[in-house]
């Protein structure tokens, strides 16, 4: 999912808990960017793996040898 700068946004309004802000702020920083970036870049991983799961698919983490940690469940 790309959004073009040009594209028209739409502002929401969130309540989230003191724990949820400070994992998302924490997120900002290790990515560099921002809270608007980390919800996108987390609703299109969401939407990956969403699409993955109506495949019958399955969404794993590996290590740098390809080798399979965890797999990521409940979604």
């Amino acid at each position: 999912m790309i959004l073009p700068e040009t594209t028209q946004r739409i502002q929401i309004i969130l309540d989230l808990s003191p724990e949820l802000y400070e994992t998302l702020n924490k997120i900002a920083q290790q990515i560099n960017g921002d809270n608007a970036e980390v919800f996108v870049k987390a609703i299109a991983l969401m939407e990956v793996a969403v699409e993955a799961k109506q495949k019958g698919k399955h969404l794993w983490i590996a290590d740098e040898n390809q080798n399979l940690e965890a797999e990521v469940i409940g979604i």
